[in-house]
This record gives structure tokens, C-alpha cells and sequence, in this order.
């Protein structure tokens, strides 16, 4: 059997649109170069092709090694279809970071039964910032005072102001990565701060974590995310990423964080 792990990897009009799939493509030609064979493969698939049939259910063997890459509808797609996975919990804010010191504001999950209809009311006198808690891009919005938002599981959040955005990339519980996305790129996060959220978080997969500065509070946790479909702002480890895609997959498809 082949072992060499193929990437099928997301084209909207034929062309690739991802950033991450841009350097993915490097990445492969570089450790096939570098190693003077084929380690990776990759197929591009033009989004309107995915699923060929809608019946079509493949055999086990036949997605052995295959892993999506593109938008986040791209991959549930994939994972719906091939493996009756409907969705994908996000990481969003972890348990383990909850903590004043990493958060520097206060954040807390608010779980109503989903078949309340009326809207739950922010009562603060100021915006808080609402996300939807068990799907990825699901419900999210800065909620006025006196505002309602629809009932579900959110990660709620007092407004911060942010004056820098970065995003850190971890494989292995090491920081692997560190990327200005948006913001000052001159004012930087406390790497030691970071690494010691890495070490709370103890995470058993590749993932990002985002972090935001500003002058009051310093470095804050944002939000994490599995690493699949995270922008990589010039992030360019060729001799990590592939790696990082296939352990993310690999949780996909056998870990407890889907439904």
C-alpha cells in the first residue's frame, strides 16, 4: 500500500486561493527536493467537484492518506461526506486559559437551552463580545448593552481594546511559529507568556493561538484554533507544516472534539 500522504487541496476557478495552501504546495516540493523523492503528494480539487457523487461512499482504504486543505466548508465537507462528521468544536478560549493573567478581562461560557426562543439580553452597560461556543463560524457579533443575541452556548467576553493582533503556531506543545495579522507590527507579544499558555493549554495537536497587546493589559489569549484553515500571515516552516496538517487531521477524525 502507498504510504505517501496526499494533500487534496481546495481550487475555487482553478486556482489556489489559500495562503496556506500556497505554502503547503512549497512546502512538499521542498521536502521531495530535499530528500530526492516523493515524501508528499498533493491533488488540486476544484471546490464545485467535491463530493464527485453525493452517494458516493468510499471504502476505508480509499481515503487512507488523503487529507483536505482549504476553507473551513471545504474540509467539513470532506468530513461529512467520507466519515459522518458534522461538525467541528472550536477551540475558541480552553478551560486551561481561562485564568485573569491570560485573558485580562473577564470571559466565561454561557450555556442556555437551545429551544429558549427569546433572545438572552446583555445587561452590562457595555459591549461584550459574543461567539458562538460549539460551531465554527457560527453566530458571532459585539453586542451592544441592552442587546439580545440568539439562544445557544457562547464564549462571552468583555470588549478589549487591541492595538496588536499575532498568531502563534504550535506543533508538540512548542511554539513553532509567531505571525503579526493585524495591527501594530512593531508592538510585540511576551513570547514567555506564550509559551507559558503552550504549556497550560497541554494540547495534544497542532494548533494557533491567537494573542492581541495592547498598552494597559499587555499580552492577552484571543482564541485558539485546530490547524486547518488558519491563515498563516507569512508563517513559512516547510519542514513543519505538512506534519502539522496531517497530525490536525489525524485528531479530526478519530479525537472527541466533533460530533
Amino acid at each position: 500500500m502507498n504510504n505517501i500522504k496526499t494533500f487534496l487541496i481546495q481550487t475555487i476557478n482553478n486556482r489556489v486561493i489559500h495562503d496556506f495552501s500556497f505554502t503547503l504546495i512549497e512546502s512538499i516540493n521542498y521536502h521531495n527536493w530535499y530528500n530526492n523523492k516523493k515524501v508528499y503528494d498533493y491533488i488540486l480539487q476544484e471546490t464545485t467537484q467535491l463530493p464527485l457523487d453525493e452517494n458516493y461512499k468510499p471504502y476505508k482504504e480509499d481515503l487512507e492518506g488523503i487529507i483536505p486543505v482549504g476553507s473551513v466548508e471545504f474540509v467539513l465537507k470532506y468530513l461529512n461526506n467520507y466519515y459522518n462528521i458534522n461538525n467541528i468544536k472550536p477551540l475558541n478560549i480552553p478551560q486551561q486559559l481561562m485564568k485573569p493573567e491570560y485573558t485580562k478581562r473577564w470571559v466565561k461560557i454561557d450555556k442556555t437551552n437551545s429551544d429558549i426562543i427569546s433572545n438572552i439580553i446583555n445587561t452590562s452597560d457595555k459591549p461584550i463580545f459574543v461567539k458562538d461556543n460549539c460551531k465554527i463560524k457560527g453566530w458571532i457579533n459585539i453586542v451592544e448593552s441592552n442587546k439580545g443575541y440568539p439562544a445557544g452556548e457562547y464564549l462571552i467576553s468583555e470588549y478589549i481594546e487591541i492595538d496588536s493582533e499575532w498568531r502563534a503556531f504550535v506543533f508538540n506543545n512548542r511554539l513553532v511559529g509567531l505571525q503579526n495579522y493585524s495591527g501594530d507590527f512593531t508592538i510585540f507579544p511576551d513570547v514567555e507568556l506564550i509559551k507559558k499558555m503552550i504549556t497550560d493549554f497541554n494540547y495534544n495537536s497542532a494548533y494557533t493561538l491567537d494573542v492581541g497587546i495592547n498598552q494597559k493589559d499587555g499580552t492577552f489569549v484571543v482564541e485558539a484554533h485546530d490547524f486547518f484553515s488558519c491563515g498563516l500571515y507569512g508563517m513559512s516552516d516547510y519542514k513543519v507544516l505538512p506534519l502539522m496538517f496531517i497530525n490536525t487531521w489525524n485528531k479530526l477524525i478519530g479525537g472527541k472534539n466533533h460530533e
